[in-house]
Formats: structure tokens, C-alpha cells, sequence
């Protein structure tokens, strides 16, 4: 019982501690009658995301470890250890769906549309994935090379697409929650990206034992 206490709490303290790293995002949302219309402007804003997710994954880590999770310390302290490259991803990531945002209000309505729209939400997609699962091996693998990780992501989203796909559909349901109902919905991300980072947790474990194998 303690135990299940404990994640509860470093869930529900995860969930608190995302809002308030994304406050402007947050304001947005909740006053935002269609965010959805409203792109560039949550773009701009979410690019203080990513820093935050590594604050989470950082906070996940802990919670699967040996050591007390202490969230609020874990999530500053990931926050402020991986918050560099962790922006630098968020913005890499965000010119990428921009990019596809914006080609797409352009082609609407044309007869290119049909064609290009899949080719641009796979690229989306495929960025955010990436993206999300770099995040978590920065948390995973601080030893390692930021540049080493991104490569291993890049080709685990590919290689092993059905990690990506799942992991896309949590952090679609969380931002179809978060939009929705930005009161009741934030309350959702912090369980969904706790199994994010348990799926790309796995995927690199078993890279690595592949890599040891093979080795």
C-alpha cells in the first residue's frame, strides 16, 4: 500500500509540477476556445515541454529505481541536468511540425492535399516520436553522448515502429485530454508518459541486449 501510495503521489506531484513548468501553455489552454486554431501561438509556447518532460522521465527513473523518488527535487533536478539539450530537441521537433502545419494549411483544399497529407503526418509523427523517445534516453543514459542517444532513437523509431505507434497514441490521448478539458485533463498526462517512458525504456534495453548479443 505504501508503495502504490508512493506512485500515486509521484504521479499526482508530476501532473502539478508539468502545469506549472508550462504555465503560459497552460493558460492558454484553459482560456483558448480552439487551441486547435490557434497553432502557432501553443507551438510557440510548448517549446517549454520538452525541458519539462525530462523533469517527468527524470522523476520515472527514480520511481523505478532504488532511490526515493522525491519528486519535486527529481523533476528539478532533471529539469535543470537535461534542460539544454532537452530545449534543443523541443525546438528541433516543433520547427519540424510547424513546417508540416503550415504546408498542410496551404495545400488544404488543393489536389495536392490526397497525396502529401499521410507523407506529412508520418514526418510529424516520426518527429515527435524521436523526439519523445531522446528525452527519455538523455534521462536513462546521462553517461552517454546526447548526439549517440538521438541516433539510437531515430533508428528505434524506425526499426521498432510499434513502440512509436503506442507511444504516440498515449501522448495523443494526453493532449486530446489536456485540450478538451484543461482542468479535469491535466490530471491524465502524468500516468500516460509514465507508461511512455516505460515503453521506451524497454525499447532500449532490448537494443542494447540486442547490441550485446550481436557483439
Amino acid at each position: 500500500m505504501e508503495s502504490m501510495f508512493g506512485y500515486a503521489y509521484a504521479i499526482l506531484m508530476v501532473d502539478l509540477l508539468l502545469v506549472l513548468a508550462n504555465l503560459p501553455l497552460a493558460v492558454l489552454l484553459f482560456v483558448s476556445h480552439d487551441a486547435l486554431q490557434a497553432w502557432p501561438t501553443v507551438l510557440l509556447l510548448s517549446l517549454t515541454l520538452a525541458p519539462s518532460l525530462a523533469g517527468a522521465f527524470e522523476v520515472f527513473r527514480r520511481l523505478r529505481g532504488d532511490e526515493p523518488p522525491r519528486p519535486f527535487a527529481a523533476f528539478w533536478h532533471g529539469y535543470r541536468a537535461r534542460g539544454a539539450p532537452a530545449a534543443l530537441l523541443g525546438l528541433i521537433t516543433a520547427l519540424v511540425i510547424g513546417f508540416v502545419l503550415y504546408d498542410g494549411a496551404i495545400l488544404t483544399g488543393t489536389v495536392w492535399a490526397p497525396l502529401l497529407a499521410p507523407t506529412l503526418a508520418v514526418v510529424a509523427a516520426w518527429a515527435l516520436a524521436t523526439c519523445t523517445s531522446t528525452l527519455a534516453g538523455i534521462v536513462l543514459y546521462p553517461q552517454a553522448s546526447v548526439r549517440a542517444i538521438a541516433k539510437a532513437a531515430v533508428y528505434l523509431s524506425v526499426r521498432r515502429w510499434y513502440f512509436s505507434v503506442f507511444a504516440l497514441a498515449l501522448l495523443g490521448i494526453s493532449a486530446a485530454a489536456v485540450i478538451v478539458q484543461p482542468v479535469l485533463g491535466a490530471l491524465v498526462p502524468g500516468l500516460l508518459l509514465y507508461v511512455v517512458f516505460t515503453n521506451a525504456e524497454f525499447a532500449f534495453r532490448r537494443a542494447v541486449e540486442a547490441e550485446s548479443v550481436a557483439g
